[in-house]
């Protein structure tokens, strides 16, 4: 059953390699925006979830 509406789809083939392309590149910009971050910032980023938010919460 599948076979017959895959095959009456008319540009079928073209699906698997636009998909590929499309995830190749998203992963390579992911990978490389991780590497461009800089060392300080993520130090900064690890003590986020650390920092104490009370000073805030008083000036409201």
């Amino acid at each position: 059953m599948f076979n017959q509406v895959f095959q009456s789809v008319s540009g079928i083939n073209n699906y698997g390699l636009v998909s590929t392309i499309i995830f190749l590149v998203f992963f390579t910009v992911v990978v490389l925006h991780a590497f461009s971050i800089k060392k300080q910032d993520l130090s900064e980023f690890s003590r986020l979830p650390f920092e104490d938010e009370t000073k805030d919460s008083n000036e409201v």
